[in-house]
């Protein structure tokens, strides 16, 4: 088995060396080591090169993340046999020892599986608004250990994929240029959406692939430390797990994600509207005497909240979060961003990967 591990880099000479180095220090060390250096402007390619990887800088890209790795796959691929290995690893993410060990191990022990990732926790920083994100990273592990590993989307942090699956994403997007089939875009990654990660998940499903997430690896990504990067992140995954939705439209594979969106759509103004009502009467003096039912409804909330991430985040992060005011800022935020991508998703507006 032969495995390659792409790195795709934008200006990321400070963080370049460890995502490297935690590549070399693999229980399963890859036998190639590629930085995919896009448009890069500052001391990327020099770092990459100094830490032993090789470099490939991508020609004339405009696509971003999705086309500096398609560039680099056309040239990877014709080499490999589907049996061998392909990750793709973000600049700023660090995986663990046994990250590609296990995933060899995973994929030997079931044929059908095509791409596999980790339990992903965030990395150090951004005082609130990182710890809020280490909170949510935290309950996406809770969620995966609770579904045993069972998900629809797979991290464009860090993930590993087999080359046969990779291949017959191909061949579908192929097909759907001559009209017979739904996959859109050429090579594997869809430059048309700019949640590339959530498509190609999707496009692994509908090719008859399975994936998981490996409950025993860890992945340390980074985290935005502002509330404006936040925002950006946010907005581009939010309009981007849309436009895929009805690209693909409701299917065996989407409708879970389909389901959580509309019930999130649901929630959103339910909750913007409970909080405008408090606040009104707060302001004007009428009061708020909350009854026994939404007490209840509040220390249900307040003990998720702790018990989703006592085990990854500990007990004083857990007694933290179960302060219910203590997250509501950031949940608000989230929820703001949301109604913005719909906005801008029917408006046409401002669709770019930034």
């Amino acid at each position: 088995m032969t495995t390659v591990a792409l790195i795709p880099a934008h200006n990321e000479e400070g963080s370049i060396v460890q995502t490297v180095r935690a590549l070399q220090e693999q229980a399963l060390v890859p036998d190639r080591i590629i930085v995919v250096a896009d448009n890069c402007t500052d001391g990327t390619v020099l770092a990459a090169k100094e830490a032993g990887a090789e470099v490939y800088e991508s020609q004339n890209n405009t696509e971003m993340k999705a086309g500096a790795l398609n560039q680099a796959l056309n040239l990877v691929l014709p080499g490999l046999a589907d049996t061998d290995l392909v990750t793709c690893v973000d600049a700023d993410t660090l995986v663990g020892p046994n990250y590609l060990s296990e995933a060899a191990r995973r994929f030997g022990l079931d044929p059908a599986l095509g791409g596999v990732s980790g339990t992903y926790q965030g990395r150090k920083g951004g005082r609130f608004v990182g710890w809020c994100q280490r909170n949510e990273f935290s309950r996406w592990g809770f969620d995966n250990r609770n579904q045993r590993g069972k998900t629809v989307i797979l991290s464009g942090a860090a993930s590993v994929f087999t080359v046969g699956a990779l291949r017959r994403v191909i061949a579908a997007r192929a097909e759907q240029t001559k009209g017979r089939g739904r996959l859109k875009g050429e090579g594997v990654y869809n430059t048309g959406t700019i949640t590339e990660d959530f498509e190609l998940s999707m496009a692994l499903l509908h090719t008859g692939s399975r994936i998981r997430n490996m409950l025993n690896v860890r992945i340390d990504t980074a985290i935005k430390p502002t509330w404006r990067e936040l925002h950006t992140q946010r907005l581009r995954w939010d309009r981007g797990i849309n436009e895929s939705l009805f690209m693909y439209g409701i299917t065996k594979y989407t409708h879970v994600v389909w389901r959580r969106r509309v019930l999130y759509s649901v929630y959103v103004p339910v909750s913007f509207t409970c909080l405008a009502l408090v606040g009104f009467r707060l302001i004007t003096g009428l009061g708020y005497q909350p009854n026994l039912f939404w007490i209840g409804i509040a220390a249900i909330m307040m003990f998720q909240k702790a018990a989703t991430i006592v085990r990854t985040r500990g007990i004083w992060n857990a007694i933290g979060a179960f302060l219910l005011l203590t997250e509501l800022p950031y949940d608000t935020f989230l929820q703001a961003t949301f109604v913005r991508s719909l906005a801008d998703g029917i408006t046409h507006r401002n669709k770019k990967w930034r």
